[in-house]
């Protein structure tokens, strides 16, 4: 009798075990996490590279680590034209659906949101670099990338390091003067220059030449820094000032290395061109895994990407601008993964999210490679401890790393 009975619980388990499955798929719930888009604006054509392959971090995310907490994410996005007045009304209607975290897009809703969000407790995340003017304590604005001029500063080291016969290495700049998200940038790496490589006698500022935002022509500053022998220019921003400044390296027959964000000047331009080779030698930088290189572990979780998604093409996203999507996905989905593991999915708050980032790292392999790991704390809104880029090139008319390796950023840059 006793083993009959033990028998009988025996089969009740196993038939409890095979009915857990449906009963576990059934217990999925949907979450919707608002993000911010810019379908009809000034960067509506960005859209296309960067929306599919975020997409399909998502559906990879709920079809495992989502599925096991029980957790579907549903994107809602918000077109606002990469306007900040139009971010500014819609952000009540967001609000209505007390939402515990927020896909940012970029500066326009940075703008309109980052002196409220502490006080309305929603965490917005980016993938973009940072600016200096946003490196302020109890931010609920979370970036995995510290500033553009962090970035840049790092390749500007490991160019000196590579050209020890060029100390100092003499730097120009080209940039716009009426934006102060551009003039942040250069700013900063002004600084730094000013305050940290000339005492060294690393690197000297020999010039600063002022462009339109959309120019015809800059061959006049061109000739400005050619004329003061300088070695290496930044402060080039978008598509159109990098075609005028390759303009006038042809015109004048020079070509100075220049140094930028990756989407600003070597990819776009090279892929409108068909042809990377006016691009010799110069550099882009980000802290971020870079697409000049089809092997690795970023590479590979792209290339699971595609499974979940059919629109990503490899040709137009493996890209930097697919890297924004990469990256902008990987970081929102492991965010609300950690804080879903710590306080369970049905107890998630902008709170609790907020609080789940000081909590432990995001390490590099749970990032799939697409960051280092990063450390938060309340003093900054970006990592502030063992921070590294990625630095590409064109080396023989091919787009390639620089270097394998991730190159450390210096740890005594400060704020500007």
């Amino acid at each position: 009798m006793k083993k009959l009975l033990q028998l009988f619980v025996i089969a009740l388990f196993v038939v409890g075990s095979l009915g857990a499955g449906p009963l576990q798929a059934a217990e999925v719930k949907e979450y919707v996490v608002p993000a911010f888009a810019d379908f009809s604006g000034a960067y509506a054509d960005a859209m296309k590279f960067l929306l599919p392959v975020r997409d399909g971090v998502i559906a990879w995310w709920n079809d495992t680590e989502g599925k096991n907490l029980g957790m579907k994410l549903v994107i809602k996005n918000y077109d606002t034209r990469y306007d900040p007045t139009v971010v500014a009304s819609l952000w009540p209607g967001i609000l209505v659906d007390k939402p515990f975290i927020v896909a940012g897009l970029g500066g326009a809703d940075v703008a309109a949101l980052q002196q409220r969000l502490p006080k309305d407790q929603v965490p917005v995340l980016y993938a973009p670099a940072a600016y200096g003017y946003g490196w302020l304590p109890n931010q609920w604005i979370f970036q995995p990338r510290p500033t553009y001029a962090h970035e840049q500063v790092a390749g500007i080291m490991w160019y000196i390091g590579q050209h020890p016969e060029k100390k100092p290495l003499r730097i120009a700049s080209m940039a716009f003067q009426g934006s102060p998200a551009l003039i942040d940038i250069q700013r900063g790496i002004k600084t730094y220059i000013k305050n940290v490589l000339e005492p060294k006698g690393l690197a000297t500022l020999v010039t600063e030449e002022w462009i339109d935002m959309q120019p015809v022509d800059v061959s006049a500053q061109y000739r400005n820094i050619v004329e003061k022998k300088a070695d290496l220019v930044f402060g080039l921003a978008n598509t159109t000032q990098a075609g005028a400044y390759l303009k006038a390296c042809q015109l004048l027959g020079v070509s100075i290395p220049t140094i930028a964000a990756p989407h600003h000047t070597i990819w776009p331009l090279g892929m409108a061109m068909k042809n990377f080779a006016p691009w010799e030698g110069h550099m882009v930088v980000g802290a971020v895994a870079s697409s000049a290189t089809k092997s690795g572990p970023t590479y590979e979780f792209f290339k699971v990407l595609q499974k979940y998604n059919p629109k990503i093409n490899e040709t137009i996203h493996w890209s930097p601008f697919g890297m924004l999507g990469i990256s902008g996905g990987v970081f929102l989905v492991r965010a609300i993964e950690h804080a879903a593991k710590e306080l369970g999915p049905e107890n998630l708050t902008g709170k609790g999210v907020y609080e789940s980032f000081f909590k432990k790292p995001f390490t590099e392999e749970e990032l799939h490679g697409v960051f280092p790991t990063l450390y938060f704390t309340k003093e900054a809104p970006f990592s502030l401890k063992d921070l590294k880029v990625k630095i590409s090139t064109v080396k023989d008319g091919k787009y390639t790393l620089a270097t394998p390796d991730w190159v450390p950023v210096p740890g005594d840059i400060t704020k500007w």
